[in-house]
Formats: structure tokens, C-alpha cells, sequence
């Protein structure tokens, strides 16, 4: 079965491969978190003066449901962390969200879509609609219709790519994507079957159009590709893929979220706790359910912990001295800690007050971040 996914299309966009992060994977939030503080840190010092503009102002291009949920997460992260810094304020920082269409969230509808960019720019988003990035350096983000922002962070989320490795094999293709049959087999190959990102899926029941590459849709093709497999081994016919979207749902801020259910629209509070909810009714395991149900739980009582995680071997940003490494603390300060063993087993930790940084050997997070 072939499920190689996508990856992050940059389009060839000048300095956007080397310099923009991408919102796919655990490892990449990570990485986004862990600059967010850096830029924090280097903001409040004051030999950062000059630079500020451009450390605290963050550009995420793609107003999709990947580019909507990003920004307003990294919104309001950035905004209750500014306590822990006495030299920055709330106006010094800049969120912008740039998207090439006339509304975000196309997919829900104009409604949702005005609603979402309505609640985004009551918490501090700045959105920039029909306007496309088109190239970054270190400093600056350059856009299509007007003067370089001055930021040193893009986040990109307004394009995918069908995994590389499919163009090597010897199959049929549409768009870079494997061409399955109703049943995601593909021709001339029999036994073998193909789900997710990497499949081209004809919907059936709307002639002409595709089932999308979602989430629900993968998980589904995933199952009825096993229940073929297991018709295959017992000589049976297999079944034809057949599935309806159900509903799409985006959180946009903390408790607040849009939903389109069964055709019809929800928002506010009720359409966030129902895309928590149905997040959690996914997640393999009761002993995890628990877990993060209880995690959720504390988070509508308590502010949320602001640190950062990072892989040991790719720390290359960070201060070192000869004798040590120096791990950021709160409020632009520094903690010396020993340094002598950096082997991938070795798991450093320094905390001073509520901003801590996690040092974790490259095999896997050993500690939680909240």
C-alpha cells in the first residue's frame, strides 16, 4: 500500500526553501515555537533594538484551514507570553496572515470565511487578502502588492506536492498523484493499492471531481484498502471506496472556532468544542483520550506554559561558550549549564521561573510541552 503523503510546495519562490518554515509535522511547530521565544528573548534584550521590528513580526501566507488555525494559535501564544518580558509590548508586535483569495477559509463558505477574518482582526491579525508572497530574505518578506515587510518569519502554508519518490515508479499519474481505481487499486497492478495525499481518487458519486486529500478521507481509504486486502487474500472481490464529507471544522483563537456540519453553520464557542471534541474522539487509545481531555481540561483554568523544545543535534542557533552552553531563561536572562555531555542520551533541562527550554536527545521528546 503506498501512503507516502506530500510535501511543502515552495513554488521555486526565491529564499523560501531556505528560509521559511513549513506546518506539517510535530517537528515543525516545534521549530516554530522554539523561534517564537528566540525572537522573544532577542527582542527584550537591548542590544536588540534595532531589530525588534523585525524579530516581533511573524507572516504566515495561506489563509486555508493549515494557514488560519497556525496564525491563530501563534497569536495568541505570542500575546500571553509578552508578560514574561518586561521590555515588549503588546503594540511592538505584528501578526499577519496574507492570502491570494478574496475570503480565508474558502472551503466553509463566504459567512465563515468574513466571520473568521471578523474574530482574527479583533485579536490583533492583520489580513491581507488577494496578495501573494513572493520572495524572503533574512530580513524581510517581500509581497506582490506593496512594500517588504520587515519580518525574519514566514510561515508557508499555501501549497502541497505529491511525495518525489512517486515519479519513479512505473505507473499511471494525474498531477504527480498515483491514479487508483473506485476500489484504490492501481490499474494494472493488482495487488497493489494506494490512500491519502499520493492517490488520485475519482469520486464516483460526482462525476468529474475528486475526493480531497482531508484527513477523514485518508483515514477511510485506509480502512476499505484493508478490508480489500483481506478480500484479495480469501480470492473475493473487493469493495468500491465511497465517502461524503461530513463536516470541516478551524479553530481561529483560543475557544473560538468555525464549523460546517451537514451543510449547516456553526461558530464561537460551540463550533471550537466541537472541533476539540471530535479531535479527541480520534485519538487511539483511552489512556490518551484521558490524558489530553485532562490536559484541555486545565488549560480553560490556567495559562499556558511558554516554553520551547529542542532537538540537541540542530541547536546550531543557539549562544555556546568554550566551557558551556547557555540554555535562554525568562525575561532575556541566562542560565549557564553544563555542557561537557552533549551525546544524544543526555537530556539537559534549565527553568528559571515560568519560561523553560527543554533540551531533548534527537531519538524523541522526552518531556511534554504545554
Amino acid at each position: 500500500m503506498l501512503a507516502l503523503g506530500s510535501i511543502t510546495n515552495f513554488f521555486d519562490l526565491p529564499g523560501f526553501a531556505e528560509l521559511a518554515l513549513a506546518m506539517k509535522t510535530l517537528p515543525d511547530a516545534i521549530q516554530l515555537r522554539a523561534r517564537i521565544i528566540r525572537h522573544l528573548e532577542e527582542a527584550n534584550s537591548e542590544c536588540s533594538i534595532g531589530d525588534r521590528q523585525s524579530l516581533l513580526t511573524f507572516v504566515v501566507a495561506g489563509g486555508g484551514f493549515a494557514g488560519v488555525e497556525t496564525v491563530a494559535a501563534l497569536n495568541d501564544f505570542v500575546r500571553e507570553a509578552l508578560r514574561f518580558y518586561p521590555n515588549l509590548s503588546d503594540r511592538m508586535l505584528r501578526v499577519l496572515l496574507v492570502h491570494p483569495g478574496a475570503v480565508i477559509l474558502p472551503e466553509l463558505g463566504e459567512n465563515l470565511g468574513h466571520y473568521a477574518q471578523k474574530v482574527l482582526a479583533q485579536k490583533g491579525v492583520e489580513i491581507r487578502l488577494n496578495t501573494r508572497a513572493t520572495s524572503m530574505t533574512e530580513k524581510e518578506v517581500c509581497l506582490n502588492d506593496g512594500p517588504p515587510i520587515p519580518s525574519g518569519t514566514l510561515i508557508w502554508t499555501a501549497g502541497t506536492l505529491p511525495n518525489p519518490l512517486l515519479s519513479s515508479l512505473p505507473c499511471q499519474k494525474e498531477s504527480g498523484r498515483v491514479l487508483v481505481n473506485d476500489s484504490l487499486q492501481i490499474p494494472g497492478w493488482p495487488e497493489v493499492w494506494a490512500v491519502g495525499d499520493c492517490a488520485f481518487v475519482a469520486d464516483a458519486g460526482q462525476p468529474g471531481k475528486l475526493h480531497p486529500p482531508t484527513a477523514q478521507h485518508a483515514i477511510r481509504e485506509g480502512r476499505v484498502v484493508a478490508q480489500n486486502i483481506a478480500l484479495a487474500l480469501a480470492g473475493q472481490p473487493p469493495k468500491p471506496f465511497s465517502f461524503k464529507t461530513i463536516g470541516l471544522l478551524a479553530s481561529i483563537g483560543r475557544r473560538t472556532g468555525v464549523a460546517r456540519i451537514f451543510g449547516f453553520n456553526f461558530s464561537g464557542f460551540f463550533a471550537w468544542w466541537l472541533w476539540r471534541t471530535i479531535y479527541l474522539s480520534k485519538l487511539p487509545g483511552f489512556d490518551k483520550k484521558v490524558r489530553v481531555a485532562f490536559d484541555w481540561t486545565l488549560d480553560l483554568i490556567f495559562r499556558k506554559d511558554v516554553c520551547a523544545v529542542h532537538d540537541l543535534p540542530s541547536r546550531a542557533h543557539f549562544h555556546r561558550r568554550e566551557n558551556g552552553q547557555r540554555t535562554v531563561a525568562a525575561n532575556g536572562n541566562a542560565q549557564a549549564t553544563a555542557s561537557s555531555d552533549t551525546s544524544p542520551g543526555k537530556l539537559i533541562r534549565s527553568k528559571k521561573e515560568s519560561v523553560r527550554e527543554y533540551l531533548v536527545p534527537a531519538s524523541g521528546l522526552d518531556q511534554r510541552a504545554s
